[in-house]
């Protein structure tokens, strides 16, 4: 099943830098210019700098790439000396709760979605795709991980207690107060120990869709071009126990934006022919607080899928629940078997965006924005720069889990696993050939 490998990971020289601080970032598929300079400004080895565009050339991703070597050779980033596992501790605070996240950076063997060991969940948007494709020509590096779940019976905790009663390599705080700590476990006998909670089972990709499948296509390219792949037949992976306290799992709303054409009467009377349809009015004071609760409240009461749906300067929300399954039976997708036909993520897909505002695959990336932030899709759109957002109730992990084993895929952005996993805490190389330790157990 799962093969990982201890790395001679590439790390910051964080008392150059000014500390984890300065260098570390949540991962983007594509990163916005503004997001990217407000996260780098007075910081200028941000490793979002290698994402992020560079206006003074015209090729992003030569530039990244030659920008990531510079870095190397000036000692801003280090190899380091022997292959390890990271150790890996993430405190964060979501609403007034703290919590926290534990696992462990490996290099994973790339397997295909079909051989079973590395097991998706949901689809790709092939521009995201293309994206970190292009990058990882350019750069020849895992800069994000990709972030990956084990079933294993408590055994990754037991390790990892005995790893962190020991000081960290590398610790320090984010913008939003979160505290990162980093181990480098060099010891033989827990890197076989790591090992061997992988071995004979398969891992779930929680996050990083693209990134794994354009990892994949680059693997690929290499074999074609040379005959053998080297340190591109892995992939920089996060592996957590699924039983971890700290993974959240949270929705990832809809915003439209355009109806394409149609009134939001028109809209609302075809949804009813799909729907049960009631209004609310929307609290004024705290509209993003009100529609946050709706969300919690549709998704304790469970049952058939539920939406909350609001209209450009709205002061009401829509509520949308599937009353009888032979009304939207008929537009489902053909393919959607027994475990996804019926999830949340695909009904709102299929029936809303598709059927009912007529957004077909190859308008979606430019209709339909995607993003976990109720507050953001709210603002949007009650200040008219979006015509709809459509808020969904969260999948349940182990929904995903049987959905990826038994190979099949959620619609794109069916999950957001919440927090990412940071990027700046270390990469690795897919262009050395002397980097890997041994495969342990298979």
């Amino acid at each position: 099943m799962a093969e990982i490998r201890p790395f001679r990971g590439v790390r910051y020289d964080t008392v150059r830098v000014g500390g984890l601080r300065a260098v570390i970032g949540p991962p983007e598929d594509i990163p916005s210019n503004e997001w990217a300079q407000a996260l780098t400004a007075g910081r200028p080895y941000h490793s979002v700098r290698l994402e992020m565009h560079d206006p003074d050339t015209t090729d992003r991703f030569a530039a990244a790439g030659e920008r990531f070597r510079q870095w190397l050779r000036e000692g801003v980033l280090v190899r380091d000396e022997q292959p390890a596992f990271y150790a890996y501790e993430h405190e964060y605070l979501l609403g007034n709760t703290r919590r926290r996240r534990r696992g462990f950076f490996a290099a994973l063997r790339l397997a295909d979605p079909a051989d079973g060991v590395v097991l998706p969940h949901e689809e790709t948007l092939p521009h995201n795709v293309a994206v970190r494709l292009a990058l990882l020509r350019g750069i020849r590096a895992n800069l994000s991980a990709v972030y990956t779940l084990v079933e294993d019976e408590g055994r990754l905790a037991r390790i990892l207690d005995a790893v962190m009663a020991a000081p960290p390599a590398e610790s320090g705080l984010d913008d939003e107060g979160g505290c990162h700590r980093l181990w480098v476990v060099t010891d033989p006998s827990v890197i076989a120990a790591l090992q061997a909670t992988v071995a004979g089972r398969p891992l779930y990709i929680a996050d990083g869709h693209h990134r794994y499948t354009a990892a994949l296509i680059y693997r690929d390219e290499r074999r074609a071009a040379t005959g053998d792949a080297g340190a591109a037949e892995y992939v920089l992976t996060h592996i957590a126990s699924v039983e971890d306290p700290g993974i959240m799992v949270m929705p990832i709303h809809r915003v439209v934006r355009a109806l394409n054409g149609s009134t939001w009467d028109e809209v609302v009377g075809h949804l009813r022919e799909h729907f049960s349809v009631s209004q609310a009015p929307l609290p004024p004071e705290d509209p993003a607080s009100g529609v946050a609760a709706q969300i919690a409240r549709l998704d304790a009461l469970g049952g058939p899928p539920a939406y909350l749906l609001l209209e450009p300067g709205a002061s009401r929300l829509t509520t949308l629940r599937v009353r009888q399954w032979d009304q939207v039976e008929h537009v489902l997708p053909q393919e959607a078997s027994g475990l996804t036909r019926h999830l949340d993520a695909t009904v709102a897909d299929a029936v809303v965006l598709r059927h009912v505002l007529g957004i077909d695959e190859g308008s979606l990336e430019e209709r339909v924005d995607f993003t976990p932030n109720v507050a953001q899709a709210v603002s949007e759109t009650r200040a008219g720069t979006a015509a709809a957002a459509l808020f969904v109730r969260p999948t349940r992990l182990r929904t995903l889990l049987a959905v990826a084993g038994a190979g099949e895929r959620m619609p794109q952005k069916s999950t957001y696993f919440y927090p990412k996993i940071p990027i700046g805490l270390v990469v690795y190389d897919c262009a050395t050939t002397d980097g890997l330790g041994d495969s342990g157990p298979s």
